[in-house]
């Protein structure tokens, strides 16, 4: 397979969450179109499970889609941040948590199509109450505790109202805690 010709790019739309790039791409045919890609940078999602086993997870309002959604501690790495340093700081800042141990289990393409964008996924091991979030002010997040990973698995395929993200990290915890 063939990669696309970017024949010119531009920068069309340049915000914190959403800086889109123009570009006129050549196909592997010889033809030419137009493509935007957007240059959001890669991000953690962290899925933390408590010394007794629970598992926390957060019903959030995310505005893109209008909706309060289920899914897992998550958010953008920082410049001059790794991706675990990252998955440390979003966990305390959304939920007050803290992990004694952080397992990267995976990571993909958030969406290949439009975005270089992946996904890091991590398991927060051990995770303990330190201290109140630390909320942005776009942010509304309200914490919950599910018994086991079955239940939440239940939980999360029973709405539509989560994300593709959320259902790769679970994914990715489930296969770490089956490894023999």
């Amino acid at each position: 397979m063939e990669k696309f010709k970017i024949i010119t790019r531009k920068l069309v739309l340049d915000t914190p969450y959403c800086p889109i790039e123009h570009q006129r791409v050549q196909l592997p045919d010889g033809s030419e179109t137009d493509w935007w890609v957007n240059l959001f940078g890669d991000a953690v999602i962290v899925v933390p499970v408590l010394p007794d086993g629970r598992i926390l997870y957060q019903k959030n309002y995310k505005h893109g889609s209008g909706a309060c959604v289920l899914e897992f501690c998550a958010g953008m790495i920082d410049a001059g941040e790794t991706p675990e340093q990252a998955a440390h700081r979003e966990l305390q800042e959304e939920t007050g948590y803290q992990a004694k141990k952080m397992i990267k289990v995976g990571e993909n393409f958030s969406n290949p199509t439009g975005a270089k964008m992946k996904y890091h996924y991590f398991l927060a091991l051990d995770s303990e109450l330190i201290s109140q979030p630390d909320l942005e002010p776009a942010e509304q997040i309200e914490c919950h505790l599910a018994d086991n990973f079955s239940a939440l698995k239940k939980t999360l395929l029973a709405t539509p109202l989560t994300s593709s993200g959320t259902i790769g990290a679970l994914a990715y915890a489930e296969a770490f805690f089956q490894k023999p």
